[in-house]
């Protein structure tokens, strides 16, 4: 299940993929007190068993729309966008044919403040590279672009948001573990800074990180 804005009035909906065979995605809109009692089937065939399902606004238009990461080897990695019409998903279109590779971590906002969602893809590994590609509002720009180079090491788990209220999607991680820090990289509209600890004991391994 995901959450965002659909329809572009304001009010986030909820959404939800089969992730089957099947591959149907199903919305719920908001009307401001509820979700509509009927979910909806706005797509019939999209992110299947295996595949990194997300939302964001990628095209800028005031709609999320719903992007899948195949998460194959490196000649089947590609980022699939189905764009919201308002009231369905459009046909998939491939954005990106190399990004995201097999247990990399994906990840989808707003880096550069362009008002188009981006991607980014996080190795969490002993290398702990991050790499992005930014919308240009009809395909996401860059392979192998790197924006940090240590950042979520093995068992971490990153997000992107706007910690510091710029307009820009920041790196978080919480490390977990041991340790339980909370770092940031604070985005410079091209790259990531460097990462400082924002919080030195928060979401536990036993926590859920949401």
């Amino acid at each position: 299940p995901a959450v965002g804005d659909v329809n572009g009035d304001g009010r986030d909906d909820i959404i939800t993929f089969t992730h089957d065979t099947n591959a149907d995605v199903y919305v719920a809109l908001s009307t401001g007190s509820s979700f509509s009692g009927t979910a909806v089937k706005w797509h019939d065939y999209f992110s299947i068993t295996g595949e990194f399902p997300a939302l964001g606004d990628v095209n800028g238009d005031g709609r999320d729309d719903i992007i899948t990461f195949t998460q194959g080897p490196a000649t089947a990695a590609d980022v699939i966008v189905a764009l919201s019409t308002g009231t369905s998903f459009g046909a998939p279109q491939k954005w990106h044919d190399l990004f995201a590779v097999g247990t990399e971590q994906p990840r989808v906002g707003d880096i550069n403040g362009d008002g188009k969602d981006d991607i980014v893809t996080f190795t969490c590994n002993t290398d702990a590279d991050v790499y992005a590609a930014t919308s240009t509002g009809t395909t996401f720009t860059g392979t192998t672009i790197k924006w940090h180079d240590f950042f979520c090491l093995t068992g971490e788990f990153p997000y992107l948001a706007d910690a510091n209220g710029d307009g820009k999607d920041d790196l978080i991680v919480f490390t977990k573990g041991t340790t339980n820090d909370i770092y940031v990289a604070l985005s410079t509209g091209t790259t990531f800074a460097p990462s400082t600890k924002w919080h030195d004991y928060f979401g536990l391994t036993s926590e859920t990180t949401l």
